[in-house]
Formats: structure tokens, C-alpha cells, sequence
């Protein structure tokens, strides 16, 4: 049987299922009701996907790398609720007990440690499913090890489905976005160049150095929006493209799921 790991973005998952539960007025009840949901939401997953390997990722608290190297990351973001942001250690707590292994690490988003995780073990031939609604997952489609699926919406992407998506493949997202931005997290593009734009500008070249190298090659209204556009270009794609060699620390075989212990 091929060997297989389950990678669940925690607070993607869990604050997805807390805001359903936006009716419940008692912030307790509230928390205790999305913790129940959430430990059922990782038994039905363990078992659709039979993994042999599971774990939970949760980002670490306060300011990342990328708030290093760019302050205004995520600026403007709706916060979590604090009632929420403090339970996280006992949603942590639960999922351990029943026996699904959580990983955090300070300084660290749980994306950088996702696509570590799922890299690593594809090396060794083991396929990783990410479970997550982030679309800077899909980066890493363009292996066939590596897939992504969206618990809620019941839909899972793949090398196949980027360019349907995107018009590029999963190896060009990095470059396409740093020319469109990435709202989401309040990374910005070129001014002025949309999706249909920026599909075209790839086309001709395929990454932000050869678009660069080649800007007498576009017609002068595409040149005078690059023009100048360069280092926040390199900059917006550092920022969206996911770290995969983070030093984790944890060996897959301490991820090893015993599929008669969710309950």
C-alpha cells in the first residue's frame, strides 16, 4: 500500500468552523461546539484518506519573516477573536488526545511548515494530502505526490486542475502572483496589471528576470507599468513563494497514525 500523509492547517480548519457557529452567543459553548466539530471533521478525514501519517499544523504566535521583511503583511486583516486565539492551546490539547500529532514552531507560519512537511515526504515517495481553503498551496501541485484538498467545499486540486484555475502552471503561480498580487495578504503586484495581463506577460516569459530582461520585447503600455517595478516584483514573489526547507526537527515515523484512536 502506498504510503500516505495527512496535513491538516489547524486554524484554517478550526476558525472556518468557529465562524459557522456565529449564533451561538456563549463564547465557552462556542468553543467547546467547534473543538467537537473539529475532532469529527479530522475522524471523517483520517478516514476518506486512510493515512499512514497525520498531523495537525497550527502558526506560531506573533510576527513571522515575513513581517521582517515586509511590515505591512497581512495588514488590515480581521483579527481572531480573543476568546478563540486563547483556546488554540486546548484545541491543541484535544487533538493529541486523540492522538493526532500538532506542530508549531515560533517564528514559523503553519504554510512554511505545510510545505516543508509535504516536500520532504515526497522525496521519499510518500504522497501528502494538504488540507486547507488556502489557495498558495496550490504552488506545490506541480508534483504529482503532493495534493490539496478543500474539506469544506468537498474538492480536491491537483497539477491538472492549476491551469484550469490560473491559465499557468503550479510552477509559475509564484512569478504570476508577484505580477497580480496577493490581496489576501495584503501583497501587492504591479499597478495596473490584472489576471489577463499578467497571463499574457507570462507567456512570453515564464519568470520576473526574463520578463525584466525582456521589456522592449511588450508593447509600451505593458513597459510603463513594469517600468520600475522590478524589486517589489522579486519582493512580492519572496513573500508568496512557501518555504520548503524549514529545519522541523520531527522525523515522519513520529507522525505515524493508528487508525483505531480517533474518536
Amino acid at each position: 500500500m502506498d504510503k500516505k500523509l495527512l496535513i491538516v492547517d489547524g486554524l484554517n480548519l478550526i476558525r472556518r468552523l468557529y465562524a459557522a457557529l456565529e449564533s451561538e452567543k456563549d463564547p465557552t459553548r462556542r468553543i467547546e461546539r467547534t473543538q467537537s466539530i473539529a475532532v469529527e471533521a479530522l475522524a471523517k478525514l483520517t478516514h476518506q484518506f486512510s493515512p499512514s501519517y497525520a498531523v495537525v499544523v497550527f502558526d506560531s504566535n506573533g510576527k513571522t519573516w515575513r513581517h521582517q521583511v515586509y511590515p505591512e503583511y497581512k495588514l488590515g486583516r480581521v483579527p481572531m477573536d480573543d476568546a478563540l486565539l486563547d483556546s488554540l492551546p486546548s484545541f491543541a490539547k484535544v487533538f493529541r488526545f486523540n492522538h493526532l500529532p500538532c506542530l508549531r514552531i515560533d517564528g514559523w507560519e503553519a504554510d512554511d511548515l505545510i510545505a516543508t512537511l509535504a516536500v520532504k515526504a515526497a522525496s521519499i515517495n510518500v504522497k501528502s494530502y494538504i488540507i486547507s481553503t488556502d489557495k498558495g498551496f496550490t504552488q506545490l501541485l506541480g508534483d504529482d505526490r503532493i495534493l490539496q484538498y478543500d474539506y469544506f467545499a468537498k474538492l480536491g486540486y491537483d497539477k491538472i486542475w492549476v491551469p484550469g484555475k490560473y491559465g499557468v502552471e503550479p510552477e509559475q503561480l509564484i512569478d504570476y502572483w508577484a505580477l497580480v498580487g496577493d490581496t489576501t495578504n495584503r501583497i501587492p503586484g504591479v499597478k495596473g496589471i490584472g489576471p489577463k495581463t499578467a497571463l499574457g506577460i507570462i507567456g512570453s516569459f515564464p519568470t520576473i528576470e526574463e520578463i525584466y530582461a525582456n521589456l522592449p520585447f511588450f508593447s509600451e503600455r505593458i513597459q510603463s507599468m513594469l517600468a520600475g517595478g522590478y524589486e517589489q516584483c522579486l519582493l512580492s514573489r519572496s513573500l508568496v513563494a512557501l518555504k520548503t526547507d524549514v529545519e522541523i526537527g520531527v522525523r515522519l515515523s513520529q507522525l505515524r497514525y493508528i487508525e483505531s484512536k480517533v474518536e
